[in-house]
């Protein structure tokens, strides 16, 4: 229950210190005025679907996800924000270190949807299919996007912006790729089963 509690208020703060970051941006560049808005109602919302799920949250932890991908989704808007915000005042000069840290964020992200993956296996009693195919699936799934986001991550930490973009780019729809072609495996029935495929 705690860490369901500090998961939750840690996404509500991060909105709204994003939000805070958005006005903040405003002021110091009003022109770029019509820029700010479609941040600010991105964190607004999440803010509010936060505040309205709460007693959900509170009573089911394994809607966890919700809370993570809200926190992940305001870092990856906070951060970038946090940095123009700095620039405009001159205290820091990297323009592109907001790129960068998304995307190790985006990596970061990503690894940890792959580290869940397997965490989530039903019981072999309760699929109608072969449960073991589905676990072994779920398995493979979970270390290809674990190693798509470690890959990510890492391009984003050592390689220059654009060649990230492509090592990014490349990762991502490989990994893609072999989920895929994992899922049309799982369907297509083995010999010695039935063929009514996955439910």
């Amino acid at each position: 229950m705690v860490p369901n509690s500090i998961l939750s208020r840690a996404a509500s703060a991060l909105t709204a210190v994003g939000i805070v970051l958005v006005v903040a941006n405003w002021y110091a560049k009003p022109e770029a005025g019509f820029a700010w808005t479609a941040p600010l109602a991105m964190l607004a919302v999440m803010f509010a679907v936060l505040r309205l799920s709460r007693p959900v949250l509170r009573e089911h932890r394994s809607l966890d996800w919700i809370a993570t991908g809200v926190v992940f989704g305001a870092l990856m808007m906070g951060i970038p924000l946090a940095l123009t915000l700095a620039r405009s005042f001159g205290v820091v000069d990297a323009p592109d270190l907001g790129r960068r840290s998304t995307g190790v964020l985006t990596g970061v992200f990503l690894m940890m949807l792959g580290n869940v993956m397997p965490k989530t296996l039903p019981p072999l009693s309760s699929m109608a299919c072969d449960g073991r195919r589905v676990q072994a699936f779920q398995r493979l799934a979970g270390w290809t996007w674990v190693l798509c986001g470690l890959g990510s991550a890492i391009g984003w930490l050592a390689l220059p912006i654009d060649s990230a973009e492509i090592a990014t780019t490349v990762l991502v729809v490989t990994a893609m790729v072999v989920t895929v072609v994992q899922i049309l495996r799982l369907r297509r029935p083995r010999k010695d089963e039935p063929a009514h495929g996955l439910n």
